[in-house]
Formats: structure tokens, sequence, C-alpha cells
């Protein structure tokens, strides 16, 4: 490796092998390739000429809950138990959101705590609470509670000290765009802050820190990057290189023995029109609601055939699963997820005559394992610029919020500080075996990713 930087009294002895990992939330690798070749991210730009950097496929859906969930476990949804940011309790229309405590599968570091290994994991999204682990943990979104956020609790006062932000504040765009940005830069300074001073100041032998700000910045301002929009084009550049400083700042610790591995969960797009799936199964004759305007799932009215959550995923009102279930499984089952698709696969916008929809999976072509019966029926993955929404009341198919940009399932992106690379198509599943073998710990024989590298 190129870099070769000062140990501190917590640096292992020469030749034990660590890892560093970092994640920028929603990066896509088209635009990290673009900023390097810009001239935007120099640090980028060297580790790149240094390492492997391929583009990757993210998860379906391709929201954080899963892809995060995917990356931390190794595992596709239909083993680790998460499938979106909110789930519907079994044999109810009632729906929770999922915390660390319903991921089925165990955690990179907790399979590294087997071996006697220790980690520091920084706002990894879907972590929270922080529970028990060998190592430090301060969960990432959607963390509430700074100390329900944090392990061990030792650690709360030093964040607290340091101003650390758990999250932006999203809502600072009813006030003005600027007010948002400063925030997206102060939660940057604040996580970086804080990344570097556990990776300086604690023992580990695997270390993860993620930037979910670059997602934050992407779904506000990514017009504004496509448009080159004078000022706000000019400060989402001026983000990046703030990234590629905050980067090359955690670079310049690590010595010549220390893989690292950088990846997004997603990638992302321009968003031209929000799709509101359940106000089209409801035009077409496949869901109604007992009482209007519907605040929930739970007013679902009898005889409804389909219901959609969240972003995409397609559920059938199935007989002996859902309370007021009317679709046989078997025959009817089938029959109706195959004309489902054939309908979504025909949708249109009205004014562009754009076809909306890329594909619709069936759950079992995408997952596998113990929890696929708590999968989706279906899974909707959009054209690039269409967003697809679960909301229950909207009264129309398109539309266009505060948001300008969307995730997509390809266009991800991972780099890793070696030539050998042994896949060149990968999903993230395959960077938990990755870092595994980078630590030369066995792969789980239940693990789907495979180690992408051959090491010297």
């Amino acid at each position: 490796m190129a870099w070769k930087l000062e140990a501190n009294s917590n640096m292992a002895p020469q030749g034990k092998k660590r890892t560093v990992v970092i994640g920028l939330d929603g990066t896509p690798y088209h635009f990290i390739k673009k900023m390097i070749a810009d001239g935007v991210c120099p640090h980028l730009a060297r580790l790149a000429s240094s390492g492997s950097l391929l583009e990757m496929k993210s998860t379906h859906p391709a929201i954080s809950s899963v892809a995060w969930t995917s990356f931390s476990t190794g595992v596709n949804p239909a083993k680790h138990g998460i499938f979106g940011f909110m789930e519907r309790t079994p044999n109810t229309y009632d729906i929770y959101f999922p915390n660390s405590k319903h991921v089925m599968s165990k955690t990179v570091w907790n399979i590294l705590r087997d071996y006697n290994k220790r980690s520091v994991v920084i706002n990894v999204p879907s972590t929270y609470p922080a529970q028990e682990m060998n190592g430090v943990l301060v969960a990432g979104f959607v963390a509430i509670d700074l100390a329900r956020a944090s392990y061990p609790s030792s650690i709360v006062p030093k964040l607290k000290e340091m101003g650390y932000k758990i999250d932006v504040e999203t809502q600072l765009i009813t006030e003005s765009k600027d007010k948002l940005l400063d925030d997206i830069f102060l939660t940057l300074e604040k996580r970086t802050q804080a990344i570097l001073h556990f990776l300086k100041n604690e023992a580990w032998d695997l270390f993860i820190g993620v930037f979910t700000e670059t997602d934050r910045l992407h779904h506000f301002f990514w017009d504004a990057f496509e448009r080159n929009t004078p000022h706000l084009g000019a400060r989402f550049l001026d983000y990046y290189k703030k990234v590629d400083d905050s980067i090359g700042k955690i670079v310049e610790g690590l010595s010549d023995d220390v893989t690292l591995i950088l990846l997004s969960d997603h990638g992302f797009c321009e968003l031209k029109q929000e799709i509101y799936i359940n106000y089209w199964l409801k035009t077409e004759g496949f869901l109604s609601f007992k009482a209007g305007p519907p605040k929930s799932l739970s007013d679902i009215a009898p005889g409804s055939k389909a219901y959609c959550l969240d972003p995409g995923r397609i559920y059938l009102n199935v007989k002996g699963r859902e309370p007021n279930g009317c679709v046989s499984p078997g025959e009817e089952y089938e029959q109706l997820r195959n004309t489902l698709i054939a309908k979504l696969m025909e949708l249109r916008d009205p004014e562009t005559k754009t076809t909306l929809i890329d594909k619709v999976h069936k759950r079992e072509n995408i997952y596998r394992g113990k929890y696929i019966d708590r999968a989706p029926d279906l899974v909707i993955e959009p054209k690039h610029g269409y967003d697809l929404k679960g909301a229950f009341s909207k009264e129309l198919l398109l539309s266009k919020g505060n948001f300008t940009g969307m995730h997509t399932y390809d266009n991800a992106f991972v780099f890793v500080s070696q030539k050998n690379m042994v896949k060149n198509s990968v999903e993230i599943i395959d960077v938990t075996a990755t870092i595994l073998a980078s630590l030369d710990i066995p792969i789980p024989d239940d693990m789907d990713g495979v180690n992408m590298v051959k090491w010297d």
C-alpha cells in the first residue's frame, strides 16, 4: 500500500492483520469515478490507483435498513429477517419498525468476537439500540437516543463533549436549503471527529465507520449536482471535497499492513416522479379500505387482494396468513402474482408515456432462507428516476416531494486495497466475506457472500 503513518499506543503489533471499512451511504460508482476524474477527490484518486474500485449491486429493496444489514451479516434478507424500514407483525395488519434486536443472523463483528477479535463500529444503520459486543459501537440511523445508541456507556460523555450528531436534521429543508446544507457539513465534521477519535484511541481488529450524510445530501440536492446549479451545485462539490479530506485523515492514521475497504450501500440517481403503488392497486381493483382516508394497513377492507409497503414491496392478502385473507395459496396465488407482474410492467407515466417499472421479482427468485415466509410476495424494481412509495392515503399515481434524488439497486461501489480480485461481479454481501477473509477468519457455511480477493 502507498500509505504508512505514525503508530499510536493502540496500534497492533506489526504484521497483525487488521481491516478498516469506510461506508459512504448511497454514493454511486459512476459518480465516484467522475469525482476522481474531475480532481474533486484526490485522496480517493490515490487509493483507486493502488487498489481495486468496482461497481457493486445492492439488495432488494435497495434501502439502507436492508442493505446495511446484509452488509453486516453477509446474508440475504430471508436469513437476517429485515425486508424494509417497517415490517408486518405476523398474522395481523399491524406494523412495527425493526431494530437491531430483530436482526436474526450474526453480524460480522459478533463473528469476530468468537475469535477474540475486537471491533469498533460507528454509525452503521440498523444497529440501534446498541447491544453488547467485544469493542465499541455507536449506532446509526434510526438511532434516537445517544445513550441507547452507545456501547459501552462509558463512551457517551466523550461523544457529548465533542458534540456528536447522530444524524442530519433534515427538517431544516423547510427553513432553507442552505441551513440544511450547513447541518450536513456539520454532521460530517462531527462524524469524522468521532471516527478519528475511536480509530486512534481504541484497540481494534476491525474498524467500521459509515458516513450517512452523503445519502441526505443526495436526496435533497442531487438535482443541483446534475444541473450544476449556481451556489448549491458548488456546495455539493465542496461537500465531497470535505468527504475526501475525511478519508485522507482516516487513511493517514493507518499502517501499510491494514486492509482498507470503502463501499456504498446502493446507488443514486435523479428523481423524476414518486409512484404510489397502493393508489395503483386501488384503481386496478386489487385494494380497498374500510373508511377513508386510510391511515394505516389496519384500514384494509375484506376482499382486498394485495397491498404495498415501502418501497414497492407487494404482499398478497393470503388466506391463513392475513386476518382477512381472501387469496387461496397455490394456483390462485400464482395467477394473481403473474397478473400483477404483467400489469405493473405495462405501467406508464401518463404524460411522457415512459414505462415506469424495470423488473418485478417473485420472492423465491431473490430470497432464500428460513424467514422467506416473512418476505414480500413481489418486489418491484423501478426504472431510474421513479421512486416507489407505499403511502395509503394518496389519491394520485405520480407526485414529487422535497427529494430530488433516489436510490438505485445498481451503481453502488466497493474499493479494496488489493489488486488481485477474483470476483468482478460483486454484491454488497460479498464485502462481509471479504472482511473475514482479510482477517484470516473462516467464512461461515451459511453466509451468502463470497470473498472477492485472492489474498497474498
